[in-house]
Parts: C-alpha cells; structure tokens; sequence
C-alpha cells in the first residue's frame, strides 16, 4: 500500500444507461468541457497502436455523429492511444460532477466487447485523477450503451488546468463513443443523488445467470488481512481494530509489515523493542491462532536505502544487498525462535513502484540468488512472493522475468500482486494473471485488496457505502479473472479500517467482507458462471464439501431479479442481502426441483445465496 501516491484515482461503479441524450435535472449543471469537443479534438498516439479514428454518421439516437477509433496492434499502456479534452469551465474541489457517454464495438474478433477507459484528471503532473474507470460496450456490437459517472472532483481547476481523458489502447478493437458530456453540479447535488438517478434511470431488471458448479477453477484460500500499523510507527501489537478483526472474521491469512528501520538502525544492530517487538507479537498471535504468515518490507533505514524517509522509488545499492539480507534474515529468525512463528514467505512492497524500495525484476532477481542460500545457511525456509506489485496492471511483465531466471526458482513461493487498479483494468489484462499462474504452475495471490489506494485522502470514506460495495466488486472481479485463491484486505488494523477506530462499530464494509468469507471459504473452488447482462457482476464457488455452494451477486445499477439455474435440486439456500440502507439481511429460500431460484437484487447491492448447510459456524 502507498500512503503518499504521485497521482489519485478514485474509481466509481459504472452505470449503463439507455435514456434521452440529457440526463433528468442536467439543465441545474455547467458543461465543463466544450460541445462537439469529443469530435473536434484528434486522438493521440495512434502511430503507437497503428490506429485510424474517423467520425461516423449514427442513426436512431439523439446525438448524429460518433467517433470510431480502430486499434489494430497492442500496447504495454491504454495511455498509449488517448483523446485528451481541456476543460473550458473552472471546477471547486468537492464538486457533484456526472460524465455520460456512449459506448458500442467489440474486439477485433468479434468475441469479446470493447474496451476504453474515461477520466478525468489534473492536465499536468502529478496528474491527480478525480475518476479512472474502465468501460465496457455491451456484448452485441450494433448495441449502444449509456455509461452515467458520478464521480467528486478531487482538486479545484481553473479553466484549462483539467482534461477529461478516454484511453483507447487495450488490444486490437473497435470502439464508438458519441454523446460526451462532463457536467458539474457544484453543490446543487450530491454524488449519492447523481447515483439514485443512475439506478432509477437504469433497472437491472430480469436477468438469467447459470451456475457450473462442476466446472472448477482454482482452490480458495480464504480471506485475510493486512496487520501493518507497526510499520507505521506503533508500538503495541493489535489495536481496537485489529482485535475485532481477529475475534470477529474467520483470518485465514495475514500478511505483516516488518519495520526494517527500527529493527536495523546501525549496520549489525538489530533491536527487538518498540515497533520491531510489535510486529515480532503480531506474528506471536498469528502463529498462536495457526494463520499463515507472510512478511513484507516497506521502509528501509536510511544507512541501508538513502534517500529520506518514507520517500518512494529508492533503489538499494547492489554493496548493500548483503546487509539488507542479514537484517531480514535475522529479523526471520528471531520471530521463529523466540516468538514461534514461521514466516513463509517474504517481499518488498510494491517493488515496481518502489514502496519504498525500488526494484526492477532484473535487481530483484539478483537480490533473491543472494538472499536465498542465505536464508538457507540461516535454518530458514522462508521464500519469495513472486512480485507483490502495485497493482495488476503492471504484475505480468514485472514477474515473467523472475519465472524464466532458473537460478532462483527453488526460492520462490505464490505470485503476489495488489488490486488497486480492479476498477480501472480492463478485464483481459487480469485474465492474463490466471494465465501466468496457470503455465508458472503457482498459486495467485491478492496481497493488498481494495479499490482505490488513495481512499485514505478522501473525508471519512469507510463508513460509506460506496466503499462495501466498490469492495465488493474489486473482490469479484479479481478472484474471478486472476484466478487468485488469497485476499488480504487492506488492513485488519486502523488503516483503511472496516470497524470505528474504538472497535465499537461496524462499517459497512465489514458486513460484505463477513458476507463474501462464506462465497470464498477456505477449500472452496471457483466455479464457472454465465450472465446475460454485464451489468450483473457475478462468481460462485462450490464446496468445500459435497453439495455446498455459494454464489456472490452484486447489482451496480437499479432493482431487478435474477433468475438462477444449475442449483442442486431442491437446495435449501440462506438469501444474504446488502445495501445502503441495511446490511446483512437474511431469508430462507428453497431451489426447485430442477435447481431454479429467483432472487431480488436491490439497487445498488450485494447479495449473497449460499447453501444453508455445511457453513462454518460463525465466532
């Protein structure tokens, strides 16, 4: 996790929406960007992607025009290939602002739907992003689709000093989009009104979804969590959050912050006080209730890394690299000898960005062929995350290179990455984790999951509900495209935290992190689904034991019903339903004969049918 980021994306739910050009109540707003703006500006980098843009006649839908991008060739970034709009109207932080747009095209096979990527962000470094949303055309490619985001302006900008961005860049495809608009409600109204209007204007309506349950993917670990408040300078072990967590979720894993800076402040001193000991009893308590551990570096003292303290990007001195491995090394064997507890696996946080060491996987290879026949020579048998990236965007070209190096295979565990970016990837690039996972042979990982790694800027965000249920689907998504089986929340502890800092009350979130443990139970495997609206996220998984199942659904837009098949016949289900208004409701239901069951999905919710038989018990 990053605490201070170059730049900020606050991800949103998409809305898809198929109303008149003008939204209800548009007239109360200012455009912030100018008309015709979408077909007047020309389309960057496409060189870069062999590219054609054109405008396009369209017929039947109250804007006349489009503009067509045809990407022939794939690119290492969606920025590649970009339309940049300035903003021609200032915007006061704080602002209620809605981009709509239309959207239609679809792969260059035709298979899969298009893809492009809308945001809106500061025009010059550090490019401080108000929204970054991924988008989606609708499976039939003659079809429009409305896309509504509400969204909050991040920063205040003077005329010109902000751009409205659509990032085209994601393989060969087609893609039209007409209908643009940016308009800025100031305070006349608010984000969550923005919202209720999507979901009203949009009603999921009746959907039919398939289970295949005997269509398994890889097995779940389970959920964890992050226990990293040492690392940032305290010095008890567990606070208020951190014991609720423990007392009241069922922990399947947890990944710790070790704090190098306090354990190693002078070459060859190593001090098991204050935070060093904090986190030392952390991994006592893990260890005590049997939780799998993992152990992750942050900051580095500045004798060993340089630089100043907390400050990103540093890289370690190849000279320093034996130092930096004694430390860890000893730190690994004081936990296992005077705490009891076994860290298996090891990494640097985020090293592709550099929280806070910076490697590239050409130095973090060289680094491991040091360090592992030293943790070896040391009774260790701790190894590597492969990765542990910033997010998933970046994780296959950073890891393939650790994979084909042989000389440190024997020291590599999991493949680790973070999902900050669930919201914002397209979904292509996430399957190819699953895919790396599949060929390397190894476990995926999920180290730090959440949806926006600058949540923590925005006013008191954790007991909203956009968070549960941004949460929600950022877990969906990437256990269902990346073939993760371990997600560890981003934090158990004070730190984007799921209870009040006294531990006193739930947000809720902590309702759908409780009602997603049962859907991703330990031994659990993920089973195939099918939906015929992409506006229904959905994922399932059957056991772990003979006739158990559970299936997540989470509805972004208004109220409908979903009519689920290949359910065990005559199932007895336990209906779990979460919203704005009330979290964890709960209804008995019983499947047909031939495995059917019709469940209602509130606007803007998360619900859960899980088999009423065979659940752990809750703590």
């Amino acid at each position: 996790m990053k605490r201070i980021n170059s730049w900020v994306v606050v991800a949103t739910t998409v809305m898809a929406v198929v109303i008149p050009l003008h939204a209800p109540g548009q007239e109360d707003g200012k455009q912030v960007v100018p008309p015709n703006a979408l077909l007047t500006t020309p389309v960057g980098g496409l060189e870069r992607t062999q590219a054609t843009a054109s405008i396009v006649p369209v017929s039947g839908q109250g804007f006349a025009s489009a503009l067509r991008v045809k990407i022939a060739a794939s690119a290492p970034d969606s920025n590649v290939t970009q339309l940049t709009i300035r903003s021609a109207a200032a915007v006061k932080k704080g602002d209620a602002m809605l981009a709509s747009l239309f959207v239609r095209g679809s792969s260059a096979d035709g298979k899969m739907p298009g893809q492009t990527m809308l945001l809106f962000e500061r025009a010059t470094s550090p490019w401080t992003k108000s929204v970054s949303q991924g988008i989606g055309t609708p499976k039939r490619r003659e079809s429009w689709k409305r896309v509504l985001i509400p969204f909050t302006a991040a920063e205040d900008y003077a005329p010109g000093e902000a751009m409205l961005s659509l990032r085209f860049a994601f393989g060969a495809q087609t893609i039209e989009v007409g209908g643009l608009s940016l308009v800025d409600y100031g305070s006349t109204k608010s984000v969550a009104a923005l919202q209720e209007l999507a979901a009203t204007e949009n009603a999921l309506g009746k959907v039919s979804a398939a289970l295949h349950l005997s269509e398994t993917r890889q097995t779940m670990l389970g959920l964890g969590g992050n226990f990293c408040q040492p690392r940032y300078g305290a010095t008890e072990p567990m606070d208020a959050v951190g014991r609720y967590t423990l007392e009241n979720l069922r922990v399947a894993h947890a990944r710790i912050g070790i704090p190098l800076n306090n354990w190693a402040p002078e070459p060859g001193v190593y001090k098991d006080e204050a935070q060093s000991r904090a986190a030392l009893l952390q991994m006592q308590e893990m260890a005590r209730r049997k939780i799998p551990i993992v152990g992750s570096v942050w900051e580095g003292p500045l004798w060993m890394l340089g630089g100043a303290r907390e400050q990103s990007g540093r890289t370690l001195a190849p000279a320093k690299y034996a130092d930096c491995i004694e430390a860890i090394g000893r730190f690994l064997v004081t936990a296992r000898d005077k705490y009891g507890a076994t860290v298996e696996y090891f990494s640097f946080n985020e090293p592709d960005y550099g929280v806070n060491f910076k490697f590239t996987p050409q130095q973090m290879a060289a680094f491991i062929r040091q360090a592992g026949p030293r943790f070896q020579a040391m009774g260790l048998k701790t190894k590597f995350l492969i990765g542990d990236t910033a997010n998933g965007n970046n994780f296959v070209d950073y890891v393939q290179p650790l994979l084909n190096d042989a000389h440190i295979r024997t020291y590599l565990g999991p493949l680790a990455f973070h999902c900050w970016d669930a919201l914002s990837t397209p979904d292509a690039r996430y399957a190819q984790i699953a895919e790396i996972g599949r060929k390397a042979g190894r476990p995926v990982w999920c180290t730090e999951a959440g949806h926006d790694a600058a949540l923590w800027t925005k006013p008191d965000p954790w007991k909203s509900w956009d968070n549960a249920l941004n949460t929600a689907t950022a877990y969906e998504k990437t256990v269902r495209l990346t073939g993760a089986g371990l997600m560890d929340y981003w934090t158990y502890q004070n730190n984007y935290p799921i209870v009040q800092p006294d531990g006193k009350q739930e947000y809720p979130v902590f309702s759908i992190v409780r009602q997603m443990e049962n859907v991703f139970a330990a031994q659990s495997k993920i089973a195939a689904t099918t939906s015929e609206n992409e506006d229904l996220h959905i994922v399932a998984s059957a056991g772990p034991r003979a006739g158990q199942f559970a299936v997540l659904l989470i509805n972004p837009v208004g109220a409908g019903s979903v009519a689920l098949t290949g359910l065990p016949p005559n199932a007895a289900v336990m209906v779990v339903e979460s919203t704005a208004r009330q979290q964890g409701r709960r209804e008995r239901k019983t499947a047909d004969a031939m495995g059917r069951l019709t469940v209602a999905v509130p606007t803007r919710s998360v619900v859960s049918v899980e088999s009423a038989v065979g659940r752990p018990p809750r703590k």
